[in-house]
């Protein structure tokens, strides 16, 4: 019974690299981290280890009987203890999944000349051992993967679509491997299954690796793309920003240099008491087509992008109230802080476009709250339906529409931030805070 009992521990014992696996990636984004909190964990899980092992020994369970419950368990535990998406948590459960059933698999393949005369529905001792022996050593393997490659990507907003996919790609591919596990040893052994099935799973096992490192190398090179693109954007931006200051300080050299002449034309009319001749002249001067140079904040970036969406707003005679306190150097990086401010003001812009003139007005309001904080506050009045996704975002129905308030609250997320929507009386308020 004590041996028969360890061996069941041993095989049990395999849940424990599963939830390290799938904690890994995720592990910034864990909603406990007191020491009972951690301490609660590691004594459930030892718990499972020892019921699992003593009702499997008793009872002469087959393991997978007693193993699906507790998967289903650890599962919950997953999907409450994480703050990030459901199919990011899900994706990380269930390549977790993938990369643990390798690991008897292995085990079963080269340790079945000795399980031969083992009659009892448990691996040895020495099997036990080393399907152990195979969870470190894909946790060796693996480890920059989970730790350093798959977090990369799952803070990427740009790449959230694939979630879904790689979710059912893990699934898929753990299941195959968990059909594809013998049953019994002598299987195994029969003509030249043990070797061609070792080749095969060793094959899969390495393409896994050399997918995620593909998967990982495609995305970081598309996310530099889109993330170049963005740049482009903002730069395009602070040239057309540039070019109106050009302007504007051109307007202003030929006006200064002009002035003495325009003094002496209108002393000259004055003295003569040409009064309405004075008038037409001063008229003529002020209706001259000067540019009028507008600043918005002191940071460049911004006042760039504030000046594209105000140039935007003009062109359907709406009207945009700016209320920017914003210092040169801010306490977030700028690009983030102009994706948000530009992704809001796009969306208020098309909600107010098809209201009467009147009524096309937008207000923002952002600050430097703190050395460490930043707040943005955007209203704007709107007439179409508005109902909230699963996201809890408001969106008109239409096609695509919420994506960039999904942008926005990524972003939002990244920084440990806030983000609060109201729709009342048909006026939509974005209210955000960022820390640094």
């Amino acid at each position: 019974m004590d041996s028969l009992f360890m061996r069941y521990v041993l095989e049990f014992m395999m849940i424990i690299p599963f939830s390290v696996f799938a904690v890994i990636p995720i592990f910034e984004k864990l909603r406990f981290t007191s020491c009972k909190e951690y301490t609660a964990f590691s004594v459930s899980i030892i718990f499972m280890i020892l019921s699992g092992a003593y009702l499997s020994a008793k009872y002469n369970f087959r393991t997978r009987i007693i193993i699906i419950p507790i998967v289903i368990i650890l599962f919950i535990i997953h999907f409450f203890s994480f703050d990030i998406e459901f199919s990011k948590k899900l994706f990380c459960f269930l390549n977790s999944a993938m990369l643990s059933v390798f690991c008897p698999m292995f085990s079963i393949l080269l340790m079945s000349p000795a399980e031969l005369e083992n009659t009892a529905r448990v691996f040895n001792i020495n099997s036990g051992f080393m399907s152990l022996f195979f969870a470190l050593l894909t946790g060796i393997i693996f480890f920059r993967t989970l730790n350093v490659k798959i977090p990369m990507l799952l803070n990427e907003e740009f790449i959230d679509s694939a979630w879904k996919f790689l979710c059912l790609t893990s699934l898929s591919m753990a299941l195959l491997v968990y059909w594809a596990t013998p049953n019994k040893p002598v299987v195994v052994m029969t003509g030249r299954v043990r070797p061609i099935t070792i080749a095969l799973i060793f094959l899969i096992y390495f393409m896994v690796f050399i997918f995620y490192h593909v998967f990982w190398w495609t995305a970081k090179k598309l996310i530099e793309n889109l993330k170049l693109q963005q740049e482009n954007t903002f730069l395009e931006m602070e040239s057309k920003r540039y070019y109106e200051l050009k302007k504007y300080m051109d307007d202003t050299a030929t006006l200064r240099h002009d002035f003495r002449q325009h003094i002496l034309v209108i002393e000259h009319l004055l003295n003569s008491g040409l009064l309405n001749e004075l008038k037409n002249y001063v008229g003529e001067i002020t209706s001259s087509n000067t540019s009028v140079y507008k600043k918005y904040c002191e940071n460049n970036a911004i006042d760039a992008v504030a000046s594209h969406y105000d140039f935007i707003a003009s062109t359907i005679n709406a009207e945009i109230d700016w209320k920017l306190d914003l210092s040169k150097n801010l306490s977030v990086k700028e690009s983030d802080y102009c994706v948000i401010l530009g992704n809001l003001l796009e969306n208020a812009i098309n909600a107010v476009k098809n209201l009467p003139v009147e009524k096309r007005k937008i207000k923002v309001l952002s600050s430097q709250i703190t050395h460490a904080m930043i707040g943005l506050s955007i209203d704007n009045r709107f007439n179409n339906e508005l109902f909230f996704n699963k996201n809890g975002l408001p969106s008109s129905g239409e096609k695509d529409h919420g994506i960039g308030l999904m942008s926005v609250l990524n972003t939002v997320n990244r920084y440990g931030g806030s983000m609060n929507i109201k729709t009342e009386n048909h006026i939509f308020s974005v209210d955000i805070i960022l820390y640094s």
